[in-house]
């Protein structure tokens, strides 16, 4: 299984190259039997998603929908003309849906097989989907997908399974600490082991956090695993552990915990470090461990350990509730409804919408789908896969062709970037080449809530931060005063190519809707690399080479122009950090607010759940009831979407009343999502001055979903508008009066935006 179609046609292409003439000829064979091979795919792929999200037989509903995509890759490739390929997608396809028929004309349905002898029996059954929930990750939320009048099983656990235990960190603020145990997983396990460790601090705020997400563990023999880290001045709790992400079973042993002095490493005492006393303490009892995570049990080993005579276990059990499929809303496909498509040349299709199902079973039913799913199991789905690779590709595919509300809004050939992202993965060699393959192929939907995440990200920066600041690359910050490098410098080149060449590579790999976005995920993909990678940037005409050795800190770049919440400044104006301050405390602002001369709102950044100020500026109710607008969908490809639920925030005025003053908003590209629900609020009603940059058009409740080899894409699942209903997407929030930062302006340490605001505040 672990074989390689990439390594094949590279081999192919080193054989009979005696001639110039026969190479060429050898290449252009070559590149034309691996487009074939990926036309076959697309062909796969096509029905993989019609069969997966429309098709409503019960034993669609018992198959490993991410694993039967890698060996569905695997078995096409075998394929090596068209009847070969429909043979093999009707040997695919009958075990999960039996009533599906692929052929290489156009003919009639029989509806006799669909039709059974006695139909009072029966119940028609079929796929509703509001949005998408079918196999995403956070079920229960603003999206659903059911199967009318069948029950489906909703698997309730957590989905990890962690063992904790914490320390009070006042002996040891300002030291580095080192947390390491031994950790194998069970043969088989689906899942993946963790260690984590998270310092808390006594400003509520967070500290040092890793939980190996980026290098999770995979193995089935003991290996000694490592987290190191800070612990900050104002460190309060040292909290540390161990759990297993997804299905499986995970061993802990002597675990142990240091910190640094005088440059030596010295143990901490943990209580029950080896798991000797088979104990377990109660949910958050400090100093004892907790295991308390829904569907997975915490017990010992003593025939699996590593130091002494057992070891604990942590191991998925599931929490299974059935829930019957009740309808979401009225549409739905008609009995006799048949998705009919010709998905290749010479490849046709023809999958119905509606089934008659009973208790037992839906009709007709299979009777090989144990074969099929002991197949798949045998499958090698470890990662570091060609058809792991390929499945993922296809999968991904059909999650947006679907459902991916933004087509209209986007320019995109989402059938060529697929024809791309597949050639892509025959060559691709390691899951690092797996996951910037599924970067560049989302990329272009251009939706700022796309990330792909995956093992082995690159996740450490040097000691500085730039932005691109009138068209050329500029330092904003240094955090090592020894680099010789100076707030304002310009970089030139990076890596010895030009500073826009480098970046057009990172900004490939980036989903962005609007220029803002892009450039502030660029500022830390760019700067990202492996630890210890050195970045080589020429300065002033001269090569400075830093080192990536700190791990970046999620929200670093994230503005916060005051140190605190809020501030009065001069000619009482009141400064409001709207990425910082909680609600209570604008709350208890209030009479202060009343009484100001201006209110100066920053949210150059993400909201801390403060939004109910807004209804200080509102003078009437909220009457906008449909700018989140969650698609209906019954048929494929989107075509004929059925409607929308729509809803709003439904906001009331509330006193004391602060629209009658003069109220500053100061907005960017890193502002997005809830930030842009908020000031849809204060565009949509022109509740206040805007000013700055666009903010990051992208809105809507995500929607993330799992791959093979512990890769997870997250993305927009509903379609928001403004308020008037014209487009936010891509657009964003547009301020009245625009500025940019200036090179001097950063030498010379100003926010040149606030020192606006609070010109138009004196105006």
């Amino acid at each position: 299984m672990k074989q390689r179609f990439g390594i094949l046609i590279i081999g192919l292409l080193l054989i009979g190259c005696k001639s110039k003439t026969s190479t060429q000829n050898e290449i252009q064979e070559i590149q034309e039997r691996q487009q074939e091979k990926v036309n076959h795919l697309k062909v796969f792929a096509k029905a993989y998603g019609y069969v997966k999200y429309f098709h409503p037989s019960d034993e669609a509903s018992k198959i490993d929908w991410n694993s039967f995509a890698a060996y569905g890759a695997n078995e096409i490739l075998k394929s090596n003309n068209t009847n070969e390929v429909i043979a093999t997608l009707n040997n695919l396809f009958k075990p999960i849906a039996p009533s599906v028929v692929f052929s290489n004309t156009k003919q009639d349905y029989d509806m006799s097989t669909i039709t059974p002898n006695i139909v009072n029996d029966y119940k028609p059954t079929y796929w509703q989907h509001l949005g998408v929930s079918k196999d995403m990750n956070m079920q229960g939320e603003a999206y659903s997908s059911v199967r009318v009048n069948r029950y489906t099983e909703v698997d309730e656990s957590n989905g990890f399974g962690n063992l904790s235990v914490s320390i009070n960190a006042e002996k040891y603020k300002g030291k580095e600490i080192k947390y390491s145990g031994w950790i194998k997983l069970k043969e088989g396990s689906k899942g993946t082991g963790h260690l984590w460790m998270r310092i808390d601090k006594s400003d509520n705020t967070l500290g040092f956090f890793e939980n190996m997400d980026a290098n999770p563990i995979k193995s089935n023999e003991w290996k000694q695993y490592e987290i190191i880290g800070k612990i900050d001045d104002l460190a309060s709790g040292i909290y540390f552990g161990s759990f297993i992400k997804g299905k499986g079973t995970m061993f802990l042993d002597d675990v142990r915990l240091h910190y640094k002095e005088n440059n030596e490493w010295v143990e901490i005492p943990i209580k029950n470090n080896d798991f000797e006393a088979q104990t377990l303490g109660k949910r958050n009892e400090q100093s004892a461990w907790t295991g308390n995570s829904v569907g997975y049990s915490y017990t010992f080993s003593t025939t699996e350990i590593k130091e002494g005579k057992q070891s604990a276990v942590i191991a998925y059990e599931g929490k299974i509730k059935r829930v019957e499929g009740t309808a979401l809303f009225d549409s739905h496909p008609k009995f006799g409804e048949l998705i009919e498509r010709e998905i290749g040349d010479g490849i046709f299709c023809q999958i119905p919408l509606n089934l008659y199902a009973n208790n037992e079973t839906t009709y007709p039913k299979s009777t090989s789908l144990n074969t099929l799913n002991k197949s798949i199991s045998a499958m090698d789905d470890s990662g570091n896969n060609i058809f792991l690779y390929l499945g993922n590709v296809i999968n991904t595919y059909n999650v947006f062709q679907h459902f991916y509300p933004y087509f209209n809004e986007v320019e995109v050939d989402w059938d060529k970037e697929l024809t791309a992202a597949l050639q892509r993965s025959f060559n691709d060699q390691t899951d690092y080449e797996h996951l910037v393959t599924l970067q560049k192929f989302t990329a272009p939907l251009k939706d700022g809530h796309i990330y792909v995440s995956g093992p082995n990200i690159k996740e450490y920066v040097p000691a500085i931060n730039w932005e691109w600041i009138e068209g050329k690359l500029i330092i904003t910050r240094v955090k090592d005063e020894s680099l010789g490098i100076k707030v304002g410098d310009e970089v030139t080149k990076v890596n010895n190519q030009s500073s826009e060449n480098y970046f057009k590579e990172v900004n490939s790999k980036i989903s962005a809707g609007t220029k803002g976005w892009l450039n502030y995920r660029a500022q830390v993909a760019s700067l990202s690399g492996e630890k210890d990678e050195k970045l080589v940037l020429e300065i002033n005409g001269k090569n400075i080479v830093l080192n990536r050795d700190n791990k970046y800190d999620y929200g670093e770049i994230d503005i916060a122009i005051q140190e605190n919440d809020y501030k009065l400044l001069d000619e009482n104006i009141y400064y409001l950090n709207l990425s910082a301050i909680e609600m209570d405390t604008i709350t208890a602002l209030l009479p202060q607010l009343e009484k100001a001369k201006g209110i100066i709102c920053d949210l150059r950044g993400y909201p801390n759940g403060n939004h109910a100020f807004i209804s200080h500026l509102l003078r009437e109710k909220d009457t906008s009831k449909a700018w989140m607008r969650i698609p209906k969908i019954i048929y494929p490809d989107q075509e004929k979407i059925v409607g929308f639920e729509n809803s709003g925030w439904e906001l009331q005025p509330k006193k004391p009343y602060l629209g009658n003053k003069k109220v500053v908003f100061i907005i960017d590209g890193s502002a997005i999502s809830y930030a842009e629900s908020y000031m849809s609020f204060i565009e949509g009603y022109h509740l206040a001055t805007i000013l700055g940059q666009p903010t990051a058009g992208t809105n809507g409740n995500i929607n993330p979903f799992s791959l093979l080899g512990d890769f997870t894409i997250s993305w927009t699942g509903m379609k928001v508008v403004k308020h008037d209903g014209s487009q936010l997407h891509g657009v964003g929030v547009l301020p009245d009066i625009y500025v940019s930062k200036s090179i001097e302006g950063v030498k010379s340490g100003k926010d040149e935006f606030l020192e606006k605001a609070i010109e138009v505040i004196l105006e």
